[in-house]
């Protein structure tokens, strides 16, 4: 069992989680740097997301963190290299398509991991598949297939370990069977790196995301876990890890014709003077906001989740006719309706079904974001999981 740290997270925190976890976590990857540009491939990341050039004299973001690692005794550390800017959609791509800037990119990330003392690099590039545009896939595939390979190569010769973490589709097998590439992100191919990576981290979550539902279903993450070893290879399936999702979200629920679902007495034409938000909660806060709204959370079976219902009061206005006839006319009227909210959530329950499904499935293991989130009990459910 792994799991990542963002930069945000203070070298304190990591290692009382690692305390926490002392016999069950093996692995620990913290956001570190991240791709700031075509002048600037690698960047360290600070605390407050700011990010220190390669040319700076102090090149990481705190000593702090590389002091920490001597405290991970046990423990395989990982620093990710996150390429998650929507500002900066196709830039990475164009520097992978440019040999001398991938070329200085991988020497950097090299250098960078063996001075930090870091086990492996782990590469978190989500541009691809969510901003650049499915039409840049086949351009941009076979560049990311030769930085893969080549970065691979250069951290292999320093004893150090390479992971590359890569979203998985709704439906990653295609009706007759047939694996789809990457899940369905076709740019990812995990074939084509299946032979030079030491780990392909699987983003199994985030399966419901504009709507209520859950987080990260266990049934879709094994058929992304199957469909991986398909693409990869059964001689590769212990390179597979499974993500895990200990967080949630809240939305407003959708009524009829996508509007919110108001409860109690509303108008029937009342609308929020603004559109309620998505919110993400952590295990910990999901709960908190249930004990705040009166509400005891439901475990969903299936999902190994939990879920609940809570009302939220929100201003809005409505409209009337007013008089009769020619003289008729419509007015805005303000009030306050309540909406319904629903949570869904992932917690400890969620991770013990994971890391079995890896275990039936002969995968490598699990992976959580985001472990600072959570209480001791995650580690005490995946103990009782795997006994």
């Amino acid at each position: 069992m792994g799991g990542w740290f963002g930069n945000w997270h203070p070298p304190a925190t990591v290692g009382q989680k690692v305390r926490e976890g002392h016999g069950v976590l093996t692995d620990v990857a913290v956001f570190g740097w991240q791709f700031a540009g075509r002048s600037r491939p690698v960047c360290a990341l600070t605390f407050d997301s700011g990010c220190v050039p390669a040319s700076a004299k102090r090149p990481f973001a705190s000593r702090e963190l590389a002091r920490s690692w001597s405290e991970l005794k046990g423990v395989r550390t990982w620093i990710s290299h996150i390429d998650l800017d929507a500002e900066r959609a196709g830039q990475l791509a164009r520097v992978m398509k440019d040999p001398r800037r991938r070329a200085g990119m991988i020497n950097t990330l090299v250098d960078w991991t063996v001075e930090l003392g870091a086990d492996g690099l782990d590469l978190d590039w989500e541009n691809f598949a969510f901003n650049d545009g499915s039409g840049s896939w086949k351009r941009t595939r076979p560049a990311f297939v030769a930085t893969v390979r080549s970065l691979a190569a250069a951290l292999h010769r320093q004893d150090r370990l390479l992971s590359v973490t890569v979203p998985a589709g709704a439906e990653p097998f295609w009706p007759d069977g047939r694996p789809k590439s990457g899940s369905g992100y076709t740019v990812y191919d995990w074939g084509a790196i299946a032979d030079r990576v030491d780990r392909l981290n699987l983003m199994t979550y985030d399966y419901s995301w504009d709507k209520p539902g859950p987080i990260g279903p266990n049934p879709w993450a094994r058929q992304v876990v199957r469909s991986a070893i398909a693409q990869m290879g059964r001689d590769n399936a212990r390179k597979i890890v499974a993500g895990v999702p200990l967080y949630g979200k809240s939305w407003p629920t959708p009524g009829s014709g996508g509007k919110v679902r108001t409860l109690g007495r509303c108008p029937t034409t009342w609308r929020p003077d603004s559109a309620p938000e998505i919110f993400s909660v952590t295990p910990v806060s999901a709960r908190q906001l249930a004990d705040e709204k009166g509400r005891a959370p439901k475990l969903d079976a299936d999902t190994g989740e939990w879920t609940f219902r809570y009302g939220e009061r929100l201003d809005g206005n409505y409209r009337v006719t007013v008089g009769k006839g020619k003289s008729a006319r419509s007015e805005r009227r303000d009030r306050a309706c309540t909406v319904s909210r629903t949570v869904w959530y992932s917690a400890g329950k969620a991770l013990g079904m994971r890391a079995r499904m890896a275990r039936q499935e002969g995968i490598g293991g699990v992976f959580a974001w985001n472990l600072a989130s959570t209480d001791r009990d995650v580690f005490r459910s995946y103990r009782t999981a795997m006994r």
